[in-house]
């Protein structure tokens, strides 16, 4: 099932992105960006999906990464030509993670005199809401699409549209009951409505009891996750998958402590140690959620001993 339909119903960000591309637009230059890692994920996909058509990702699509981008090559890519598809496809990762002047340099002449057979694609992925100001100027970007985390009515209609989209109903307890119990990030809630649909079977609606029952189960999936970017090694998703479980609460910290040392290993995935990162580093890492629950923490940090789980005693 294609993502697009029910999340340009529930999300104006990407409704305006789906006009764009209704609209046959050339995207010259487009921007993606913002703290909600699935909407962003879900953009970036449709607009690929839409500039790629008709063309080879082998010939006519070049991605990098932006703290490791090289200005002249990607300015070569730039102004290469299409082979197959209408327009040469180039995306830039985490933009503002760019750290040669020169590279910065090349962008922003290049947004100004775009290529007329390129489309740019720069996204920009944040870690926290910006400030109204700030929003401001990035609204004023042309050709940009920001992501942010829903307010609760938002996520009601989230919910609403996703189920509608499976031609089911659902009780207005219930959708309260996933808006309440779900992290602020929508990959859980999608996680969580995809499972509960299927536990709905033939029914027509959905009620608050078959949520309760239906996604109680989530939570130890959502462990799977967290242990493979420990088998990974991958440090950045160890520490979003640590955010996400931490954020859900308690009933999954409990998960979480069944062995001690996962929690001490976060610290080390994510360099911490090492670098002997003070109070606020360690806060900042996570969230601070984990710090604002008593039951978990009890003592000071100081470097790895210093982290001690009450829920494992």
């Amino acid at each position: 099932m294609s993502a697009s339909n029910w999340l340009a119903e529930s999300v104006p960000a990407f409704r305006n992105l789906t006009k764009a591309i209704a609209k046959r637009n050339a995207f010259a230059v487009v921007t993606l960006g913002g703290t909600e890692e699935y909407l962003l994920s879900e953009a970036r996909a449709a607009l690929l999906s839409y500039l790629l058509q008709g063309a080879s990702a082998d010939f006519d699509y070049y991605e990098c990464e932006a703290d490791a981008a090289d200005g002249g090559v990607i300015y070569e890519q730039l102004m290469a030509l299409p082979m197959f598809g209408e327009r040469r496809v180039v995306l830039v990762n985490d933009v503002s993670a760019i750290r040669k002047d020169e590279t910065k340099a090349m962008l922003k002449r290049y947004v100004q005199k775009p290529s007329p057979t390129s489309s740019l694609i720069l996204v920009q992925p944040m870690d926290r809401k910006p400030s109204r100001r700030e929003m401001t100027a990035l609204q004023d970007q042309v050709n940009s699409f920001w992501f942010f985390e829903l307010g609760q009515s938002e996520i009601a209609k989230f919910v609403q549209s996703f189920v509608t989209e499976n031609k089911k109903t659902i009780a207005g307890d219930a959708v309260d009951y996933l808006v309440e119990n779900s992290s602020a990030q929508l990959r859980d809630l999608k996680a969580k409505l995809e499972h509960l649909v299927l536990y709905a079977g033939e029914a027509p609606q959905i009620t608050a009891e078959m949520a309760m029952r239906a996604t109680g189960v989530t939570a130890e999936v959502d462990m799977f996750g967290f242990d493979d970017a420990f088998l990974e090694g991958n440090s950045s998703r160890v520490l979003r998958e640590a955010r996400e479980l931490l954020d859900k609460g308690m009933e999954e910290l409990a998960l979480l402590g069944r062995l001690r040392t996962m929690i001490g290993r976060v610290w080390v995935c994510g360099g911490l140690a090492a670098r002997r990162a003070g109070d606020a580093e360690f806060q900042q890492v996570l969230g601070g959620q984990v710090f604002k629950k008593n039951d978990f923490i009890s003592g000071q940090l100081s470097g790895l001993a210093r982290v001690s789980c009450r829920i494992c005693s």
